[in-house]
């Protein structure tokens, strides 16, 4: 017999691939120091049940936790409050906003809301950037609700100075913030090429090789981006090019956007195994164009699901998927509800180098599920899961009726 604490008692849906889903009508979480020990029909398993184990029957359907790949913390506070062309939307609102968390305060205040907040959308796991102060960004790591990667952003020049003079761009200085902190949370994060000089950023690559750590940036956001960075970096083939003359693009390395994108570069990132961070609310809300989901695919680019908060009007993946599915359907590419799941769980804990632990409801990984509403018998998954994507942001953040971590509920 199975050592189990607790089953949760509820149909469950669990993803498998970008095509393959498994429902369990009569499902089972056993669940035991926090890991799942069973997952499967309850029938299956009652032989299995000891004296001492607890059973929760829940009234809805478990899913995975779901993992965000991209988003800045620090902008929160401003999520879908200002729109607009990327490099004006930064310069007149979201570097101010950052600035303000040189404030321990502020920046302790805004943390502990921002986990309450995505907890309470079904977000346990993610990738976020932070200001470039250290204390903003340990405060961030030692506040952590559920399994976050966070860097404090490097950027040295072309940015105000109440953001480049806290930036901790020297190689000494940030292997000295490094050595201080759990890698394990820790992504290097130059903000993106025109924030960085060339020999800056080749420091960084270097500092990359040394590391285990995850890599974070941004790539091909806009058009105007684009321009800049050929103004900036003349001898550069491409955008692509700098970081990869950098050594930055590594199996390590997760890019939000890769939207204007040249085929040399889609060849670029498939040689170097690194994951594409896909934000399609953000996208949409900056007047962005479409990311070229055809080309990730031709290219057997890996890529998971973001919300890119600021930029990205809500921190709800559950408006991410719904919106991944509306603009590549729009686009009259063909995306289904199968894959909208597994971007925004397993693929996102593949990306962050935790698909062994985490993303889905396998035996062996933690019990991070989040419960959503019962599914109606007459309804096929695919229908039901997609009305579950329907609605307001500000309804789909609130939708999940529940979120556990380790087994343990959270929100």
């Amino acid at each position: 017999m199975q050592m189990m604490e607790k089953i949760f008692r509820a149909p469950i849906l669990n993803p498998i691939d970008a095509n393959t889903w498994r429902f369990y009508q009569e499902g089972a979480l056993g669940v035991d120091q926090g890991l799942i020990v069973y997952m499967g029909d309850f029938t299956a398993m009652l032989d299995q049940i000891g004296a001492d184990t607890e059973v929760e029957n829940l009234d809805g359907v478990i899913v995975p936790g779901f993992v965000d790949s991209h988003l800045h913390w620090v902008q929160h506070r401003v999520r879908g409050r200002f729109s607009g062309e990327l490099l004006t939307w930064l310069q007149e609102h979201i570097w101010p906003e950052e600035a303000r968390y040189v404030d321990t305060d502020l920046a302790q205040a805004a943390a502990t809301q921002f986990y309450a907040d995505v907890l309470r959308a079904g977000t346990v796991m993610g990738m976020s950037y932070s200001s470039p102060h250290a204390e903003a960004t340990q405060i961030a790591l030692t506040s952590m609700r559920g399994d976050w990667v966070i860097g404090n952003v490097l950027m040295a020049i072309h940015a105000p100075h109440t953001l480049t003079d806290y930036s901790l761009h020297d190689p000494d200085a940030l292997r000295a913030f490094m050595r201080q902190t759990d890698i394990t949370h820790y992504a290097l994060t130059p903000r993106f090429a025109p924030n960085l000089t060339a020999a800056s950023l080749k420091a960084l690559g270097q500092i990359a090789a040394e590391s285990p750590c995850l890599i974070q940036t941004h790539l091909a956001e806009s058009v105007a981006e684009l321009q800049w960075v050929k103004e900036l970096f003349p001898d550069a083939a491409h955008y692509t090019e700098v970081y990869d003359r950098a050594g930055l693009l590594t199996p390590r390395t997760i890019l939000g956007h890769c939207i204007e994108m040249r085929d040399e570069e889609w060849r670029c990132l498939r040689a170097r195994g690194s994951w594409v961070a896909h934000c399609p609310t953000s996208n949409e809300a900056l007047g962005n164009r479409r990311m070229p989901l055809e080309q990730v695919r031709a290219y057997d680019i890996p890529f998971a699901l973001a919300s890119d908060i600021g930029g990205g009007p809500s921190h709800s993946m559950l408006h991410v998927m719904q919106r991944f599915l509306g603009t590549h359907r729009e686009a009259d590419v063909s995306v289904a509800p199968q894959e909208a799941l597994y971007r925004s769980t397993k693929a996102g804990a593949e990306c962050m180098g935790r698909g062994a632990i985490g993303g889905d409801l396998t035996v062996g990984k933690r019990a991070d599920f989040v419960l959503l509403p019962q599914k109606p018998a007459a309804d096929s998954v695919e229908a039901w899961f997609e009305e579950c994507l329907s609605g307001k942001s500000a309804d789909l953040e609130q939708r999940p009726l529940g979120t556990w971590l380790r087994g343990e509920r959270a929100a």
